[in-house]
């Protein structure tokens, strides 16, 4: 069916890829992909230069990758709330910063309600919007780690928050595996 839009070479090696055989390298780009920073929008491009077939390594780093989502929605903030019990005054302080940065921030982007977009959508959605626009871009600390944990420290709605996230998730998994299928194809 798509024989005629995939390189010969990349035909063959999806062919040639023996599951049994490269276990190890499936299980290095699932846990690749659970890595903060790293996530499945790295992990794919491995796993394709690995030998992997571009739809089970875009499929296995977007599941892999989306694992952590609602531990950190669902968790953080009740981590952040302990900190402040203890002793220990680093840690405290700690919370007690980031809570302190995170609510600056987000009302640096509520102060700037009437311009963009932001004019004419909600502040709700448009906080979605561009938490689904920095988790979709493959740059360097963005992705699901840090967009959950903005969605978790700015209180957003856990459902919405999510499905902003994978979403965007979805979008620079698949960005990256089309980068990595074509640089593949051009080598």
């Amino acid at each position: 069916m798509f024989n005629g839009l995939i390189s010969p070479a990349l035909l063959a090696a999806a062919n040639a890829f023996v599951w049994q055989e490269h276990t190890r390298e499936i299980i290095t780009a699932a846990l690749l992909s659970m890595v903060p920073t790293f996530e499945g929008r790295y992990a794919v491009a491995v796993a394709v230069r690995m030998g992997m077939p571009a739809v089970f390594s875009y499929l296995l780093a977007l599941i892999c990758s989306s694992l952590p989502v609602p531990f950190i929605l669902w968790l953080l903030r009740p981590v952040l709330d302990w900190f402040y019990t203890l002793p220990i005054k680093p840690v405290r302080k700690f919370a007690e910063w980031l809570e302190k940065h995170a609510e600056k921030k987000r009302a640096s982007m509520n102060e700037k309600n009437g311009k963009g977009l932001r004019g004419k959508l909600s502040a709700e959605t448009a906080e979605l919007f561009a938490l689904y626009v920095f988790v979709a871009l493959p740059l360097p600390g963005t992705g699901v780690w840090t967009g959950s944990a903005i969605a978790a420290l700015f209180k957003m709605p856990r459902g919405k928050a999510t499905a902003a996230i994978l979403l965007g998730n979805v979008t620079a998994c698949l960005i990256m595996v089309l980068m990595a299928v074509g640089s593949k194809a051009i080598i």
